[in-house]
């Protein structure tokens, strides 16, 4: 069986610093999820923000997208990620039982995580936006 899915990422950051999310399979990746029947990508992107970290990103803007074909659970997966930055007042973060830690890293310290596929592609999306 083949599944298809939209899914969104908000690269949230905070005084030039990014948060990441560590799952519980050990890989890192940015606060996100699906995007909901009827929900714009935009507001999924806030949503899946806040329900992850606590954190209601502003500011938030559309920066590209990522893909990726795999195996899970049985079925051939498609995963499409629509990639967005927001800015954050508060580095206070209140993970969400889905995610077994967090950090806030600079662009440059992000190159040495063990990111998940569709995580994988996103610093170099970004890297012209980020001031260190």
């Amino acid at each position: 069986m083949k599944v298809q899915e939209l899914n969104v990422y908000t690269v949230l950051t905070n005084n030039g610093r990014i948060l990441v999310l560590k799952r519980k399979n050990g890989f890192w990746e940015f606060p996100g999820g699906k995007v909901e029947w009827g929900e714009t990508p935009k507001e999924a992107a806030q949503r899946e923000s806040k329900e992850e970290t606590g954190l209601l990103p502003s500011h938030v803007l559309f920066v590209g997208a990522t893909s990726a074909v795999y195996e899970k659970e049985g079925k051939d997966k498609h995963a499409i990620y629509l990639i967005y930055l927001g800015k954050t007042e508060s580095d206070k973060v209140e993970i969400s039982e889905e995610h077994l830690e967090y950090r806030w890293l600079s662009l440059n310290e992000l190159k040495y995580l063990n990111f998940g596929l569709n995580a994988e592609p996103v610093p170099e999306l970004i890297e012209d936006l980020i001031t260190e």
